[in-house]
């Protein structure tokens, strides 16, 4: 009886062994294409779910809902882009260190990691919404909703504009615990290289979505405001499913208090790479008030020419988005293994795909841009919109390589390089941007583009030189390892 009692604990500890093992394939053992497409088409997939959010939304909204409510979506962007910007300090910071300590074989922290990471989201999102609350007035004025120009009677500051503004920033504010907690635990997920169960978490999100717009927007007509809280239900729904999931496959994850740590091996490591995410996502907030604000003195109909190709190329973007950033729980992982074969292998695959991939699309694109423009904008934007479609065509290649140099500066916690590329995208987007439109006016605006993105291209190039390429330390120097644990190594 004891023989056999022993033999089924065996095969129930190989059966376990096996099954958490699955996810590890893709990250160590599976021919580089096959695992760069395996973990990056569900990100990219996944990137394209999280933009129904505002597809879905403006849907109702637009039906059920005002001109203000609809204002207000736009209004509150910055808002949004501010909360995605904080969950990534934590969520990538995370996930970037998870994957390093996999590929490592030092998994010791990983629970400490997990439960900080959860908790810190938690906490940072529950101080914004404090501080958002207090200072919502100012924040009001700030994205151009003031009671004061309410009252002026300006078109943008209708009193309709700022009701329908201030509920709907209110609630986000609310919901951004939520929103950072959600994030934090589907990085958490991709981290350990569970690609499609984060985008599983993401459709249950949608479905949530769906079904809060219905009875908040078309029952009971809360416009905006319902939009926002129709985002918080996404939330919770994509929590509870990420939460079910790690708790059941994973033996690294835990939200006890009693793993909670602050110790400086995972604070330090988590932030320094979650900075350049953050400044990332403030970047995009920032160049959409910038881009605004140059394109509005050429007439509504430039604005919208932007609105317009922007929302086509999203395509090729999403795709080159989601391999550069799908590949950073490999990236990771083979640095934290000291695998630089590998590591030099998955990032000259991840450039001739993006490079491919922007490529064949283009092609396409330009025959077509004519049709493809009149569907998206009809006839009035079709003169309009074409050299702009055309500038930001031809800009997807930089853009894809852009953000394939920051993706794998932070899987490889190279924090200075990450914030370096992101510093040289943001300046050289502002330079061109301004020089642009102040030497060839709408024109010299729109080609900005592929300028400033080739060239952030070309520095993050070169800090992938300067740092080191694709050299791995000896120490690995990836997951630091305390005093007392290296006495008890060498003993």
């Amino acid at each position: 009886m004891a023989t056999e009692h022993n033999d089924a604990s065996a095969i129930l500890e190989a059966s376990g062994m096996a099954t958490s093992s699955r996810n590890i394939y893709y990250l160590r053992d599976a021919p580089v294409m096959r695992a760069i497409l395996a973990l990056g088409l569900p990100m990219a997939a996944g990137l394209a779910i999280t933009s129904l959010y505002n597809v879905v939304n403006s849907y109702f909204v637009g039906h059920y809902g005002s001109v203000a409510d609809l204002a207000a979506l736009i209004m509150g962007y910055p808002v949004i882009g501010t909360i995605t910007a904080i969950a990534g300090l934590f969520g990538v910071g995370g996930s970037t260190l998870l994957a390093r300590m996999l590929g490592s074989g030092d998994t010791s922290r990983a629970k400490a990691l997990s439960s900080f990471v959860c908790y810190a989201s938690l906490g940072a999102g529950v101080l914004l919404a404090v501080l958002g609350c207090l200072a919502l007035d100012p924040l009001l004025h700030m994205l151009g909703a003031s009671v004061e120009a309410a009252h002026a009677g300006a078109p943008s500051g209708s009193t309709e504009v700022y009701a329908a503004t201030s509920g709907f920033v209110l609630a986000l504010l609310l919901g951004a615990p939520l929103w950072l907690l959600m994030f934090t635990l589907e990085q958490l997920v991709r981290g350990e290289g569970y690609a499609k169960q984060s985008m599983y978490g993401l459709i249950w999100g949608v479905l949530a979505n769906l079904l809060a717009d219905y009875v908040l927007i078309v029952q009971l007509r809360m416009g905006a405001t319902g939009s926002a809280w129709a985002i918080a239900c996404a939330n919770v729904a994509a929590i509870i499913y990420y939460l079910i999931f790690l708790g059941k496959h994973s033996p690294y994850f835990s939200i006890k208090l009693s793993d909670f740590s602050c110790a400086a091996q995972i604070v330090r490591p988590v932030l320094s790479v979650g900075a350049s995410q953050l400044a990332q996502s403030m970047f995009i907030v920032f160049s959409t008030l910038l881009l605004n604000h140059l394109s509005i003195k050429y007439g509504q109909a430039a604005t919208a020419s932007f609105g317009v190709s922007i929302r086509l190329i999203m395509v090729p973007q999403t795709l080159c988005m989601g391999i550069a950033m799908g590949a950073i729980p490999l990236f990771a992982y083979s640095w934290g293994a000291g695998n630089r074969a590998r590591l030099r292998a998955c990032l000259r695959s991840a450039v001739i795909f993006i490079c491919v991939a922007a490529c064949g699309f283009m092609v396409p694109a330009l025959v077509l841009s004519d049709w493809a423009l009149y569907l998206a904008g009809g006839s009035a934007l079709a003169g309009t919109a074409d050299i702009v479609f055309t500038a930001l065509v031809c800009s997807t290649v930089g853009y894809g390589l852009v953000v394939l140099w920051i993706s794998y500066f932070q899987a490889c916690a190279k924090s200075l390089a990450a914030l370096g590329a992101t510093a040289a995208l943001g300046v050289c987007f502002v330079l061109c941007v301004l020089a642009g439109d102040a030497l060839f006016g709408f024109e010299g605006l729109a080609l900005s583009f592929p300028v400033a993105l080739s060239s952030a291209a070309a520095i993050g190039t070169l800090l992938f030189v300067i740092s080191g390429g694709t050299r791995i330390p000896d120490t690995d120097g990836v997951v630091p390892v305390e005093d007392d644990q290296k006495a008890d190594h060498t003993s």
